[in-house]
């Protein structure tokens, strides 16, 4: 997977959540992010990286999870480049 700008962001794709998954990952955190502009960009942090906030969490396999590797108008669902290296760890 390749990023072309200086972003350590990622747009979430169903080979990242499959890649969760085979890792043990069970829930997901979607949080809106602060930008200025017409799209909205939401994080999605996989656990157990995330602690107890107002944050929306998911199944990995509910539906609302599926759904975000589908594109959205004015909506982008990404993840950090942490998020990504399972092999690492």
């Amino acid at each position: 997977m390749s990023n072309n700008q200086s972003s350590p962001y990622y747009i979430f794709t169903e080979e990242i959540r499959l890649n969760w998954k085979e890792n043990g990952i069970r829930m997901v955190k979607v949080a809106e992010m602060e930008t200025g502009g017409d799209i909205r960009f939401y994080e999605l942090t996989p656990d157990p990286e995330f602690i107890l906030t107002d944050d929306t969490v998911y199944s990995i396999d509910s539906e609302d999870i599926t759904e975000l590797s589908e594109p959205v108008p004015h909506a982008k669902f990404v993840v950090h480049e942490v998020h990504l290296d399972f092999e690492d760890e």
